[in-house]
């Protein structure tokens, strides 16, 4: 059902021609009523008229029902406005006389004194809890006629629009959540392209920008350190390439687009699977911006896995993303946390690997903290439900200190750089018993269906040297980086094309 909402007073209207213009066409009708203009110019199925008493009993009033079909016409009672309690009243009447998914049309024209501000309230009001869809939002602009008496209508939607654009941006920047703003930007551009002239432009990167927009804030939500760094480096992109279309299209978005921009960026980077001192610091701004934004649980849990990567960075070895690898560190600092549990200096020390011990009170700070950071995740995880849990408003203010803590760690971070995703081809496997010079084409091809282009690879196992290099050659336009591992070298660089 589709209903107008308007309103009528007791004042000595004149008449005019009221007209509004859409997609080139022009309609007109000419009266001095104007929600009469109203009903005839957008064929509501039924005309809500609010009316105080007095207005109920004028001739206004009296020639409107004439004017109107009785079965569409339907008068709401309401009071003068002239206190806050009786605004209240107005409030609670109009709202009333809507259902669940119903359409509205909403004409101001003859709405008295704080009026068309309580009706803007109404329909953020109906729409929020009724899933009430505001078609137009109108006026009848009288004071803005031509020497003919043609005046025009306004269509003031663009004002509730604009609400949706101030509240989705509050969103992102409040709770670095891009969702509502990406719905909008994916709008406007399906929309374009729907009712788009023929010989019209149409945007390109709206609705990319509003998926991007999806993705980043996904990548925050999951709190997933890497997916953040790349899809904000592919975000700033696309909101570079999108400026214009920005500008001319979703203005209130450009209104943003500046300072969104530069939160993004602080955690763009080009290469997220490498591990150095600019990623844990990225990291731990990612932290502070969880904490800032009360996104509490992922800042937990990034806290922890930032710790695991601090203690892999001082390690200075190793596939950082690699599932053992980081269960080792893991076991390290959960040994280290045990024994600074026990208070007893030598106590577990033999199970401790010597560069750790060289840590000295770097080591103990970590330690400490891991212990802190577990307790606190477990404390969430199990979602208080077990004895001496710790209040809210201790579990809150704990973590609300963590990235200070952090950043006293982050001073003791190496110029090291570790590389994660690594393949690792076995030469053994690929050849089987005995490599044979005529099968090299299907050796070589073997190799590069095991790696993928920008991996970094790792060549282990027993073969013929003319096959590991014929395998670095094939691999050195695949592989980012190529390295030798064996019992007797450890790793060697063949080749490094990150290398700064």
């Amino acid at each position: 059902m589709k209903s107008l909402l308007t309103f009528l007073g007791t004042g000595e209207y004149r008449s005019v021609t009221y007209t509004i213009s859409e997609d080139s066409a022009k309609r007109s009708f000419k009266t001095d009523l104007f929600p009469e203009a109203a009903c005839k110019l957008f064929q509501p199925d039924r005309v809500l008229v609010c009316v105080t008493e007095k207005v109920e009993e004028h001739r206004n009033f009296a020639e409107l029902k004439r004017r109107i079909n009785e079965d569409v016409l339907l008068p709401v009672r309401i009071p003068e406005g002239r206190s806050e309690a009786e605004l209240w009243e107005i409030f609670e009447k109009i709202c009333g006389k809507f259902e669940q998914g119903e359409s509205l049309i909403l004409d101001i024209t003859h709405a008295f004194r704080s009026l068309p501000v309580l009706v803007f309230s109404v329909a953020l009001y109906l729409r929020q809890t009724k899933g009430v869809k505001i078609d137009r939002i109108i006026y009848g602009a009288f004071e803005a006629r031509d020497e003919k008496d043609v005046a025009p209508i306004f269509d003031l939607t663009l004002l509730l629009e604009l609400v949706d654009w101030l509240s989705s941006a509050g969103f992102f920047l409040e709770r670095g959540d891009g969702t509502l703003l990406g719905d909008l930007l994916k709008e406007i551009h399906e929309a374009l392209w729907k009712n788009r002239p023929s010989s019209g432009e149409v945007p390109k990167s709206l609705k990319n920008l509003g998926e991007r927009l999806h993705l980043f804030w996904k990548a925050i939500h999951f709190s997933r350190p890497r997916d953040v760094m790349l899809h904000a480096r592919e975000l700033v992109k696309v909101l570079d390439s999108a400026y214009n279309e920005v500008h001319r299209w979703a203005k209130p978005f450009a209104l943003i687009l500046a300072h969104l921009r530069e939160v993004v960026a602080l955690f763009s980077r080009e290469d997220p699977d490498l591990l150095d001192r600019e990623h844990l610091n990225k990291q731990l701004s990612l932290v502070s911006y969880f904490v800032e934004r009360g996104l509490l649980m992922q800042a937990i849990t990034l806290a922890r896995e930032w710790l695991v990567n601090w203690v892999l960075i001082k390690r200075g070895q190793g596939d950082w993303l690699k599932k053992e690898i980081r269960e080792e560190a893991e076991s390290i600092i959960n040994e280290a946390a045990r024994r600074l549990r026990k208070s007893k200096k030598g106590d577990g020390a033999e199970n401790l690997p010597d560069w750790w011990e060289s840590l000295g009170k770097a080591g103990n700070e970590a330690a400490r903290l891991w212990n802190s950071l577990s307790d606190l995740r477990n404390d969430i995880a199990h979602c208080g439900m077990r004895t001496n849990a710790a209040p809210v408003r201790s579990i809150e203010e704990s973590i609300t200190r963590i990235p200070d803590l952090l950043k006293n760690l982050a001073e003791e971070v190496p110029d090291l750089r570790l590389y994660g995703g690594r393949v690792e081809i076995n030469i053994k496997e690929i050849y089987g018993e005995v490599a044979r010079l005529d099968e090299l084409p299907f050796y070589i091809e073997r190799a590069k269906k095991m790696s993928y282009e920008g991996a970094d690879v790792v060549l282990t196992g027993q073969g013929p040297i003319w096959l590991y290099l014929a395998i670095a050659h094939a691999l050195h336009g695949v592989a980012r980086r190529l390295l030798f591992s064996s019992p007797t070298t450890g790793e060697i660089v063949i080749f490094d094309h990150t290398a700064k």
